[in-house]
């Protein structure tokens, strides 16, 4: 004899598969379908890549602070587009490349990771803590 409740177990089962299947292929567990890297990382990381990558075509160090901040202190090779003003120089910055990003503690700087993203850009590291971060970690310095 047959159990009454089984084709409801059955199709209990089957959906329940279906779910888990159809939120793990939303929920990640694989690259994202553009590609792309958007990540917060902490000073000494920043460091790493930036000593793997600095001479790399298309790897470039942004600080998105203002130009007074700027000169008082960034990483060496550091170029400085202020985040006021960082929408006007999007276009001029190649979305294939590898970017470095950092402001004083890490406000502005998530802002244009944001804004960055969203324009598509494929790899974005963004200095977690900032300038702040950086320097307590002993990390060098220049002043213009």
């Amino acid at each position: 004899m047959t159990d009454p409740h089984l084709p409801l177990v059955f199709l209990l089962v089957a959906g329940s598969t279906l779910v888990a299947v159809l939120a793990g292929g939303c929920l990640g567990g694989g690259p994202a379908p553009d590609n792309s890297t958007v990540r917060t990382i902490p000073p000494a990381g920043a460091f790493a890549l930036i000593e793997e990558m600095g001479s790399s075509p298309g790897f470039v160090i942004i600080d998105v602070r203002r130009p007074d901040e700027f000169a008082g202190g960034h990483i060496p090779g550091a170029i400085n587009i202020n985040s006021a003003e960082f929408s006007k120089h999007l276009q001029d910055l190649d979305p294939e490349g590898t970017y470095v990003i950092c402001c004083q503690r890490g406000g502005r700087s998530a802002g244009v990771r944001e804004l960055m993203k969203e324009a598509g850009f494929r790899e974005i590291y963004d200095i977690e803590g900032g300038m702040s971060a950086w320097k307590a970690a002993g990390l060098p310095v220049v002043k213009d």
